[in-house]
């Protein structure tokens, strides 16, 4: 139903009322009468405002409710309500905020958003990028430049960092808004601590499928159903593990500092690997008639394989990274 539509059916349930209380004006409207009208026709009005104010200082928020939902699901950073069991893995695990909850919801949401801010702070920290130097919303935009962050995730976080933000400064949240961020919270806090994880398993007994890459998360979570959406979502996280690969790297080299010898070894490696992705595509590509004899499928497993190769490397050099610490 119109927005137009909703207002002209409200006017009129105004209108009745107000004329009903006037042809019988015996008839005693308590507040609690009030109270439950207006209950009843919040969830059609929803989508007219931001939020509103009931007798008794409830206050009830839609619209950044729903919007960050529907962000973060987008994003990847909780799963939808149709996967099953999307609940039980965060069960077993104590976050802070969660038992905060229980007793003072408002210092729970201020727990949750200083939990956001220091998961993204020791991600910027695995890159190198001095976090401390800059502010949420500088490191925000640094993440995300590097591809670290997806568009969609800096977007979904600055929405939640505000949010929260605004519990710290002491603004009235609703119960319900208060448990839905804390209902989602473990996810958004897993989620963003899959950055963080150093998986090893190149150079150690490490098992680097126990924890899973935020790039491989992304892949499982979204869907394709014909060969050019794969193809696409192949490409974009091809595309990704280009730019994790690069990103480690460059934090190798600033991890090695001064040490003119040891970045003079790396550089000569890595650049040999690089060119050896590029050499054996050529290669391939230039084979007479490849598309033909593999077909389109041939061809989308074969953009797997590369995009294998530099996730292969991508966690090579995380391991690394973290034999330098």
């Amino acid at each position: 139903m119109k927005k137009r539509h909703i207002k002209i059916i409200i006017t009129i349930i105004g209108v009745l009322l107000a004329t009903t209380h006037l042809i019988f004006p015996k008839i005693n409207i308590d507040l609690i009468t009030v109270f439950l009208i207006a209950i009843a026709i919040v969830p059609w009005v929803e989508s007219l405002f931001k939020s509103v104010e009931l007798p008794g200082g409830l206050k009830l928020e839609f619209q950044d409710l729903e919007r960050i939902e529907l962000e973060a699901k987008e994003a990847g950073l909780i799963k939808d309500d149709s996967e099953e069991d999307s609940q039980i893995e965060y069960l077993d695990k104590d976050y802070v905020f969660v038992d905060l909850a229980k007793t003072n919801p408002s210092l729970a949401l201020v727990s949750l958003r200083i939990e956001i801010e220091k998961r993204l702070r020791q991600i910027a920290e695995k890159y190198s990028i001095e976090s401390n130097r800059y502010s949420m919303s500088r490191t925000l935009q640094i993440l995300s430049k590097k591809g670290i962050l997806t568009a969609q995730e800096n977007s979904t976080m600055r929405d939640m960092i505000s949010t929260l933000n605004h519990a710290a400064h002491g603004m009235e949240f609703d119960q319900r808004t208060a448990e839905w961020i804390i209902d989602n919270g473990p996810q958004i806090i897993d989620s963003l601590d899959s950055k963080i994880h150093i998986r090893g398993g190149a150079f150690s007994h490490q098992n680097p499928e126990s924890t899973k890459h935020w790039i491989d998360l992304s892949y499982e979570h979204q869907d394709w159903s014909t060969n050019t959406e794969w193809s696409e979502h192949i490409g974009k996280h091809k595309d990704l593990w280009e730019k994790e690969v690069q990103n480690l790297s460059d934090s190798i080299i600033k991890k090695l500092q001064d040490d003119t010898e040891k970045i003079e070894k790396f550089n000569v490696s890595h650049q040999n690997w690089l060119k050896q992705q590029e050499l054996e595509k050529d290669f391939l590509i230039s084979i007479s008639d490849l598309r033909a004899k593999i077909g389109r499928e041939g061809q989308m497993i074969m953009a797997s394989i590369f995009m294998n190769k530099y996730k292969e490397r991508a966690l090579e050099l995380e391991e690394i990274l973290s034999l330098l610490e």
